[in-house]
């Protein structure tokens, strides 16, 4: 089969591989569309805490098994037994493997999923639109870890990919999305999009004060968190979703405004089955305006060139067409 291997950091080759063998846990899948994800690329530029390589990656799957039955891949593959898996929260699980990370993911014609890992999809949702629920679903657990109600105002800190989604899902909450974004491209890019959808844009000038419920990084710099804790209303939460890029330290000024204005903080990581499920409800009821987040169907050949777009932020999401 043709497969996208990530051989060494900064090297992905087309190769032809064997269509991986399957235990009795597993079912063989024909992936049909994998979605390319940030993390894919910064992997490929610079390696990820839990990376073995040579891998095959990505992990924003769908597919079709031998019985022609069409899933979505929840990545992961948690124990089962221990007490974040019993109580719901299997992202959580210390045992956790992950497609494209630990072991070979959906940048291929063929994958090895765990039985436990597929989610089936409606024949009515195209598989590029399917692509995206695990991006989704990890925006859907990022609301519900900041405790986002209706009616609340909820600013995001960057217009890319998955702070749009994370933009839609707290429109379908039925709460006020704004996103704060420094990049005049990404706002370009986003206009149509965040127009459609109803998202307001927020600029440092027109936000000198801010009453914010909740605020959500869906970018890397340190600003985001600095910032974001001064747009929180007294009593306010910031969810980080993104981890941090920048390893300088928190002032002690801002450890004690959490402390004097009773803010919350929480973090959000990846997505639960139950998540994936949630996201491909809102991917079906709003598929028309998820559409305008593609900017193009490409061939695992051409993953390598796009992935320095991501990287620089010039593209929002690419989908390999298998």
């Amino acid at each position: 089969m043709n497969s996208l291997q990530l051989e060494k950091i900064g090297s992905l080759k087309l190769r032809q591989a064997h269509i991986p063998e399957i235990n009795s846990n597993e079912i063989l899948l024909k992936v049909t569309h994998c979605s390319v994800c940030r993390t894919d690329a910064k992997m490929w530029e610079r390696g990820q805490r839990d990376l073995v390589l040579p891998r095959i990656l990505g992990h924003e799957i769908c597919g079709i098994s031998e019985s022609g039955k069409r899933f979505v891949v929840w990545p992961g593959k948690a124990c089962g037994q221990c007490r974040q898996c019993r109580r719901g929260a299997e992202n959580l699980c210390r045992e956790m493997q992950i497609m494209g990370f630990h072991k070979d993911g959906g940048f291929a014609e063929y994958a090895a999923v765990p039985e436990s890992s597929l989610i089936p999809i409606s024949d009515k949702l195209p598989g590029n639109i399917a692509s995206l629920a695990e991006p989704l679903s990890c925006a859907i657990n990022a609301l519900e870890q900041a405790g986002v109600e209706k009616k609340d105002c909820v600013l995001i800190y960057g217009a890319g990919p998955v702070g749009l989604m994370t933009a839609l899902a707290v429109r379908a909450a039925e709460a006020y999305p704004f996103v704060k974004e420094i990049s005049p491209d990404k706002l370009v890019r986003s206009e149509v999009f965040r127009r459609q959808v109803g998202i307001k844009c927020v600029t440092d000038v027109d936000n000198n004060t801010s009453d914010f419920d909740v605020v959500i990084n869906a970018a890397p710099s340190r600003d985001t968190f600095l910032k974001g804790l001064a747009d929180l209303r007294p009593g306010g939460c910031f969810c980080l979703f993104s981890g941090l890029t920048d390893d300088s330290p928190i002032p002690v000024s801002v450890i004690n405004e959490i402390h004097y204005r009773q803010l919350g903080i929480t973090g959000a990581y990846g997505c639960t089955r139950e998540q994936m499920r949630s996201a491909l409800k809102l991917l079906s009821d709003y598929k028309e305006d998820i559409r305008l987040l593609i900017d193009d169907h490409i061939e695992l050949e051409d993953v390598p060139v796009v992935l320095p777009k991501i990287l620089g932020g010039q593209a929002l999401k690419f989908i390999v067409k298998l």
